[in-house]
């Protein structure tokens, strides 16, 4: 139920509370490929949401036993994000007893070395876009004026704690899960380290 609640209320914050003018600068400067102009902070946040995606597509294409298919919400979080995942946590995440609906080939792509190294690179990649500096009353002020900001950082914000709870739920036998709190790669380092280990 409590995912069900934070599915609510993300959606009546997106429709009505998300503060932003009738024309977005931030959306404005994508569109136009003025990335020059959105402050560094800003960028990698956005960047993350495509990453937090992949995350989240490997954490649950590897667990996929569960009452509802998860390969449907996983792939859907790559266009809105946590709107997906809530509902799958709300409602598919009900054991059932069921197979591994992944096929073979994908869960060993998808726990591969390769694979995660490769979300660790994307990672530290996007991280290094704010080596060119950025600037925490810029990111404010962007996130009062955009609309597409301020949705964007809510929704990072639930991403970040609904990636802490697959990881709890899924690997609870896991060593450093708390390593699961580092944003967006946490979950990785974890499901590296105990691969690594032969735990998971």
């Amino acid at each position: 139920m409590i995912f069900f609640i934070i599915w609510l209320l993300l959606i009546s914050y997106a429709v009505f509370l998300a503060p932003g003018g009738d024309t977005d600068p931030i959306m404005s400067n994508i569109f136009s490929g003025n990335f020059g102009e959105i402050d560094p902070l800003v960028f990698a946040i956005f960047n993350s949401l495509g990453l937090f995606p992949m995350v989240f597509l490997t954490l649950l294409l590897l667990n996929d036993r569960q009452k509802w298919p998860a390969w449907p919400f996983a792939l859907l979080s790559f266009g809105i994000g946590a709107f997906s995942l809530l509902l799958y946590f709300a409602f598919g995440d009900r054991k059932a007893e069921k197979r591994l609906r992944t096929p073979d080939w994908l869960v060993r792509f998808l726990g591969s070395r390769f694979w995660l190294i490769l979300l660790m690179v994307s990672w530290l990649a996007n991280g290094l876009t704010l080596l060119q500096g950025f600037s925490l009353a810029a990111y404010r002020e962007a996130f009062f004026a955009s609309s597409l900001v301020s949705v964007m950082t809510v929704d990072w914000l639930v991403l970040w704690g609904l990636s802490v709870y697959a990881v709890h739920r899924f690997y609870p036998q896991a060593e450093l899960k708390a390593l699961a709190w580092i944003p967006v790669i946490g979950p990785v380092l974890v499901l590296f380290i105990n691969k690594k280990n032969q735990t998971l």
